[in-house]
């Protein structure tokens, strides 16, 4: 087993698919730090995030590492890779290495992951999105609520003929959360929630561009557009002012997350904001609560969410 985990390419194929079947089943764990005591700890916090690609996470990281850096921990950053294709591998290896605790920018999906969580023996967070049923504990907000509350402001203005842009929904609890809060808030205005494009993977600002214009096209009558992620949305901010469309005369534009570019740009972006930073603040406090051989008394903590009302879409 150790030399199919520490050198996969030297062992038969069918070999090994078995060992790496049992790997997931038993939630087995290598060491891969040769010559050290299991019970010292190295001091150092796994933070692993859907996508480095993604800038909302890092105002979460931050609170984090701010959180964690005075006390003597250090933070390692590690890529999901927003499909969650490589999430077992990925803290498998983090794990691997003695990370002393473990702080996701998500919630865990793959059933491996959960039961490699559930047996590695340390502090365990997700975030981001909340959870009834966490593996330790868990900081987040409600995403399909927030969706909601940015797609009926857009509602509330007015707006008829909505569009939603949503990042990949494959591995994306989140995206899929915030897509059943776009028709939710489309359906109890009794307005057709059938204007969505989802953006391939990985997503870009030229991705937003064309799923902005597949939009326009499938209506010409398009008066606003609901993005699931700040990113996406002054993405189409700056798709609609090349084709001179006015914002928010011609198009209004919602977005969603934690994103500082979104107060800057010109109309600054309305939308659901998610306090990122403080939520990394509290999940990295519930780490050195647990490290430091304290209970944590809440093991769910909803941050809640507050609805943006900018130019984009008031101007």
């Amino acid at each position: 087993m150790s030399r199919t985990l520490r050198q996969p390419d030297l062992v038969a194929e069918a070999t090994r698919e078995a060992v790496q079947a049992a790997v997931a089943r038993l939630g087995y764990i290598p060491d891969l730090v040769a010559g050290s005591l299991a019970s010292v700890r190295t001091g150092q916090v796994a933070i692993v995030v859907p996508s480095l690609a993604t800038p909302a996470f890092m105002g979460t990281v931050r609170g984090i590492s701010d959180t964690l850096l005075p006390m003597g921990l250090q933070c390692v950053l590690g890529d999901r890779n927003l499909s969650g294709d490589n999430e077992t591998s990925l803290l498998t290896s983090l794990l691997g290495r003695r990370a002393d605790a473990v702080i996701l920018a998500d919630t865990v999906e793959s059933p491996a992951s959960r039961v490699l969580l559930e047996r590695c023996g340390v502090p365990v967070v997700e975030t981001w999105t909340l959870t009834r049923d966490p593996v330790d504990m868990n900081v987040g907000f409600d995403n399909r609520a927030a969706a909601r509350a940015a797609t009926r402001h857009l509602v509330a203005i007015g707006r008829r003929r909505i569009g939603m842009i949503c990042g990949p929904l494959q591995g994306n609890v989140r995206g899929r959360l915030r897509r059943r809060g776009f028709l939710d808030a489309m359906r109890s205005a009794g307005l057709a929630p059938d204007l969505f494009a989802e953006l391939p993977f990985p997503p870009n600002l030229g991705d937003v561009d064309h799923a902005l214009q597949s939009l326009m096209a499938a209506a010409p009558d398009l008066d606003a557009v609901f993005c699931s992620g700040d990113t996406f949305a002054v993405g189409a901010l700056f798709a609609a002012q090349r084709r001179g469309w006015a914002v928010p005369g011609r198009l209004a534009i919602a977005g969603l997350g934690d994103l500082d570019l979104a107060d800057q740009v010109v109309p600054a972006i309305s939308g659901a904001r998610i306090p990122g930073y403080r939520m990394g603040q509290i999940a990295a406090g519930m780490v050195m609560r647990r490290l430091g051989g304290e209970a944590v008394e809440r093991r769910i903590v909803d941050v809640g969410f507050t609805l943006a009302e900018r130019a984009s879409t008031l101007g």
